[in-house]
């Protein structure tokens, strides 16, 4: 007998680990209502919702969850750190379906890691074994096929892939490696102090960066400006990236 198919728990299981930063919801961003996008719907877009948090240490927290035509299930999480900590922006991305899945999983530093080897060490390196697992789990993994741009601001740690049908193990693979990087963001995070602002200067800038090209380029502002029109669509990059 076929298995049967369900999505998978991202929304619970991510929530609950998000919620342990102690961040407020924010109804404004930059100087703009961002409440429209806490339920969201247009074409093809029976619902779906993002979230900004504020909590110290941090710019924000970003949660999504989107369903396309209740068959494709676009679920994504980061953290951007404020312009006085060197933290890294966790961030994890999941397209998913009975058909197969995409997903994204990494610390892009804030940091040149070649020029900076103590921030790898500090901020990267305890993704090690987490990013082993996820390795056994999806041997063909890497940073997947993605383009050059992204590879140029993503971690030697970044998990990235997509492969056909979707299955339980699957679905429950993707969410471990999800959830451990998140919990091994968390533990930095805690700790975390502010820098000298000096220091800071190049990790904001190349922060700045990470941000103008995921709005520049991502892949998936075509299907949301054809779903709920070009202003939304605007109001929403701005607040992912």
């Amino acid at each position: 007998m076929a298995e049967e198919y369900n999505f998978p728990p991202f929304e619970e299981e991510m929530k609950k680990l998000l919620d342990k930063f102690g961040g407020k919801r924010m109804e404004t961003y930059q100087g703009e209502d961002i409440t429209p996008l806490w339920d969201l719907k247009g074409e093809g877009l029976p619902w779906s919702h993002k979230y900004l948090y504020a909590a110290p240490k941090l710019e924000k927290i970003v949660f999504m969850v989107q369903s396309f035509r209740d068959k494709l299930m676009s679920y994504g999480a980061s953290i951007w750190p404020d312009d006085e900590h060197a933290l890294p922006i966790f961030s994890v991305y999941w397209a998913e379906s009975a058909k197969g899945s995409y997903f994204i999983a990494d610390f892009y530093p804030t940091a040149d890691c070649i020029c900076d080897i103590p921030y790898m060490e500090q901020y990267l390196e305890p993704l090690e074994d987490a990013f082993n697992k996820g390795m056994e789990y999806f041997p063909a993994l890497g940073s997947g096929r993605n383009p050059n741009w992204f590879k140029a601001l993503s971690s030697p740690y970044c998990l990235s892939g997509d492969f056909f049908p979707s299955t339980k193990e699957t679905q429950q693979h993707i969410l471990e490696i999800m959830t451990s990087y998140l919990n091994i963001y968390y533990d930095l995070w805690e700790k975390d102090q502010p820098r000298n602002p000096e220091y800071m200067k190049s990790l904001n800038a190349r922060t700045d960066a990470i941000k103008r090209n995921f709005r520049e380029k991502d892949p998936g502002a075509f299907m949301m400006e054809k779903a709920v029109g070009e202003k939304l669509a605007d109001l929403g990059l701005k607040v992912l990236f």
